[in-house]
């Protein structure tokens, strides 16, 4: 009967939890976004509210207090490492190996540069201040790296992620991302307390770990694409939602085995699946779980925060907070333009990056269970990195301020070729790539105009994608794969699908997000033409034998390009 009882309560206190966290991220949080505070902002302070620290020290004496906080944190810092795993796959996703290519000078050259010089800067602040060397070899190792999961989240807010700045950021971001195994290595060999291994244990970990990724590699390049594209999912989509959750786990638990993170399998899985025509349709599956995930990983960093500490040692915590600001800034802004990174998004970036991050709370507590440093020091330099992280959002709002002053001092002109993603000018969008939608691309490829195609139609995508087609695999429905592929250098969308009441659906819905996108839209009879044009179509084309010409003719003349006189025919 106890037992019983036990269980029920430990049921209900699950239940309550879950219960408050759809609270915050449903109501809280977007009440405070309203006041101009950013989610993540909301999401810290929520943390700090409903924490062990904040509301829950009064449960003792009001019981119904523990219904609305959460006393043990051990679940949602698991669900707050899925957050990262979930945001470090999406980053994956939304690169290639040609991006990474392209990139290769920021991540392992200005990237390798940050974390060795800030991490040698703190090192001997801290070694200055009377830690010991073992202290402070981890203090400057885990404080030079950043918050990949707040930096990336709030550049996404400002729509910042896929410009230059962004990549920049991540780029750095993505190099201390690696750089976290072989400081967990030095961690672990310090807590053996041999000083010869620990070359061996380096060199050991990163033979193991570049092994594992290239095994990943092969596996993905071997198996994993020719499977995801054996299967049709255009059927069951959550076949293809259950199948990327599954390569995800499978490569992060691999990389995990073998001592690397499980974000980097995340990102490794991100990147295999990138490189396939799937890719669209995986964001608009995993994102809003990302969304969430990220969220309970900000409450479970506000959750850390000892209000009864903050308040004991106020004005040394913000003094060590505004010291690794103004360190870390300053090293990252003169490396930056020592890179030749133009003047405004080096000074950006230096803001952007400023802050202590996750990693840094994972290697505190290895040294705290292996008593590598003092108790009382590594809880203080647990709150400096966790306040450093709350004041991340306000920080963000100076960017600007020192783009301009950067722009000013470090006049230097924007680089003609930036590392960032831009589709060609005048780019077409096609939904449905039957015989319509290719007819359509043949007379636009005669023309040299540059369009992309998706189609929901696996096995379709498949065979188009084998002979150099610029098609992707998604559903039209989807407003958000709309969202991701429209950018300003989208000049038309053209609607080919063969359903004509998914057509009527698909244009409701594109005219309501992009009022002013010009779209042309295949039509079955004169009854679908008008339904069309009161829907807000640009031109709609009956289905005739000639209609693709049509459409494409249209097309043409939405550019301003005169087509040849072959086509004036039609």
């Amino acid at each position: 009967m106890d037992q019983a009882i036990t269980e029920s309560h430990q049921v209900i206190n699950i239940i309550s939890s879950i219960l408050l966290f759809f609270a915050v991220a449903g109501l809280i949080v977007p009440l405070l976004q309203k006041i101009k505070i950013s989610s993540v902002l909301g999401y810290l302070l929520c943390g700090v509210v409903v924490g062990p620290f904040g509301l829950a020290v009064f449960a003792d004496a009001y019981p119904w207090v523990s219904y609305i906080t959460i006393e043990k944190s051990g679940t949602v810092h698991l669900l707050g490492e899925l957050g990262i795993v979930a945001l470090m796959f999406m980053i994956g996703l939304e690169l290639s190996f040609d991006r990474l290519k392209e990139l290769r000078r920021y991540i392992f050259g200005l990237g390798t540069a940050q974390i060795l010089l800030t991490a040698v800067l703190i090192f001997s602040v801290a070694l200055l201040f009377g830690n010991s060397l073992q202290s402070s070899v981890l203090l400057g190792a885990s404080l030079a790296l950043s918050s990949t999961a707040i930096v990336m989240k709030l550049l996404e807010e400002r729509k910042l992620s896929s410009r230059p700045i962004g990549i920049l950021c991540f780029s750095i971001l993505l190099m201390q991302d690696l750089a976290v195994v072989p400081i967990l290595v030095l961690t672990s060999s310090f807590n053996e307390g041999g000083e010869g291994n620990i070359f061996i244990a380096l060199s050991t970990s990163l033979i193991i770990g570049i092994c594992t990724v290239i095994l990943i590699f092969w596996l993905g390049k071997k198996v994993l694409t020719p499977l995801l594209r054996s299967v049709s999912f255009s059927t069951s989509p959550e076949w293809l939602a259950s199948f990327v959750v599954f390569i995800v786990i499978a490569c992060s638990t691999l990389t995990y085995i073998v001592g690397l993170s499980l974000a980097l399998g995340a990102f490794i899985a991100g990147l295999l699946i990138a490189e396939t025509e799937f890719r669209h349709e995986v964001e608009v599956i995993i994102n809003p779980l990302k969304g969430l995930l990220l969220g309970i990983f900000f409450l479970s960093i506000g959750m850390m925060v000892n209000l009864e500490e903050v308040f004991r040692h106020p004005m040394l915590l913000l003094l060590a907070v505004a010291g690794i600001y103004i360190l870390k800034s300053a090293t990252m802004l003169l490396l930056a333009l020592a890179f030749k990174v133009p003047g405004r998004q080096a000074a950006e970036s230096a803001v952007y990056l400023a802050q202590p991050g996750e990693f840094a709370l994972m290697i505190f507590g290895v040294a705290m269970s292996t008593q590598l440093m003092p108790t009382d020091d590594v809880q203080f330099f647990l709150l400096v990195t966790v306040i450093a992280m709350m004041f991340s959002p306000l920080l963000f709002k100076l960017a600007p301020l020192a783009g301009q002053c950067g722009h000013y001092f470090f006049n230097k002109p924007e680089a003609a070729h930036s590392p960032s993603l831009i589709m060609n000018e005048n780019t077409i969008i096609i939904a449905g790539f039957g015989r319509v939608g290719q007819l359509i691309a043949k007379v636009l490829e005669e023309q040299h105009i540059a369009y992309i195609a998706f189609d929901y139609n696996g096995e379709r995508v498949q065979k188009l994608k084998k002979q150099n087609f610029p098609i992707i695999y998604g559903d039209a429905r989807k407003k958000q794969l709309w969202q991701q592929l429209i950018g300003e250098h989208i000049s038309a969308a053209v609607i080919a699908i063969d359903d004509h009441y998914a057509s009527q659906h698909v244009l409701k819905s594109l005219r309501a997000q992009f009022p002013l996108l010009p779209v042309i839209v295949r039509s079955e009879d004169t009854h679908d033409l008008n339904i069309l044009y009161d829907e807000g179509a640009n031109h709609v084309v009956a289905e005739t034998l000639e209609s693709s010409l049509r459409i494409a003719q249209l097309v043409i003349e939405q550019l301003g390009t005169q087509p040849d006189e072959a086509q004036k025919s039609y």
